[in-house]
């Protein structure tokens, strides 16, 4: 968008400007090395309930193994995604047992600093995380311009 001018005063819409995608496993009795063997996968990070981030900080609620990735364009929210998925094990009945003993989310931080910019998700990749029993959780980052008061 640009003003009588001819300066532009905004952009709109557009993929975001950057995204970031993490398969997350959270459970009171999680146990990080059981996951990451039945997964045959290395998390980028894991805890177990009760420890600590740092040695002033208060103990984790809950374990948590997650996986994740981060990009900017071209890379969307769908080939983060993809690149996730295509780290684990697909079979349904493996998900099925996870998912009766843990929370299994598919999070999303988007960040961005024009208006209206977006991000999809493709049918077949949605179906794939719904055969892990996962929900999508969306963290939303939306930057102005500091500058104006």
């Amino acid at each position: 968008m640009t003003d009588d001018y001819g300066k532009v005063i905004a952009e709109v819409g557009g993929p975001v400007d950057e995204c970031g995608v993490c398969l997350a496993i959270y459970g009171e009795d999680l146990d990080p090395d059981e996951l990451t063997a039945l997964l045959d996968c290395q998390p980028t990070h894991a805890h177990r309930r009760g420890d600590r981030k740092g040695p002033r900080s208060a103990p984790f609620k809950q374990g948590a193994w997650l996986l994740e990735r981060r990009g900017e364009p071209p890379d969307t929210a769908d080939t983060l995604t993809r690149r996730i998925l295509q780290s684990v094990p697909a079979d349904p009945a493996l998900w099925s047992q996870l998912s009766d003993r843990f929370v299994i989310q598919m999070r999303y931080g988007i960040h961005m600093s024009g208006w209206n910019q977006g991000l999809g998700l493709s049918a077949d990749l949605v179906a794939w995380i719904a055969r892990l029993h996962a929900s999508l959780e969306f963290d939303i980052y939306a930057y102005g311009d500091e500058d104006e008061a």
